[in-house]
């Protein structure tokens, strides 16, 4: 099998299973070293443990993926699906802006944007549900990871301040 036979699905997962295990090589570069103050790490669990885990499960699929798939298409050239392609293109635009907006506008803000742009890419335009799914999920999960798991999540100081106010944190 020649690299230039490859399907464009296989060379995804060829590209994904090496990025994601380059960034596991390089996640002590990658992720900032937790806080110490007086000899004791702020955080219950490091920085590093989530992406870790989540690129390592990423690239042992992509590369069982990558090997346990053929290449055989039956022989038929499909046509390329350009407004799928568009799609893809839109949902990743969307991602790339949700990871730079993370750090100038906070958790809650950046998640409730992009959670409406990927809501109304897959088509949904209940705006009762969209709405439902932009305030109750990243709220939920920024208490999950804040409170329970004792991560720090990036944060506008006027929600920070809400949720101290309304659920007496």
């Amino acid at each position: 099998m020649s690299a230039g036979k490859l399907s464009a699905e296989r060379w995804l997962l060829l590209v994904l299973c090496v990025a994601a295990a380059l960034a596991v090589a390089f996640m002590g570069q990658i992720v900032e070293p937790p806080k110490v103050l007086l000899g004791q790490m702020l955080t219950a669990i490091t920085p590093s443990l989530f992406p870790t885990l989540i690129l390592s499960v990423l690239a042992a699929l992509s590369g069982a993926l990558f090997f346990f798939t053929t290449n055989d298409n039956g022989g038929t050239e499909e046509p390329t699906d350009w407004p799928a392609i568009w799609r893809g293109v839109q949902l990743f635009l969307c991602m790339l802006f949700y990871a730079l907006a993370m750090e100038p506008f906070g958790f809650f803000l950046s998640s409730c944007i992009t959670i409406i742009l990927v809501s109304l890419l897959t088509g949904n335009r209940s705006v009762l549900q969209i709405g439902g799914l932009a305030i109750i999920g990243p709220s939920t999960l920024y208490l999950m990871a804040t409170r329970l798991l004792a991560v720090s999540l990036p944060e506008l100081n006027a929600v920070e301040l809400f949720y101290a106010q309304t659920l007496g944190l």
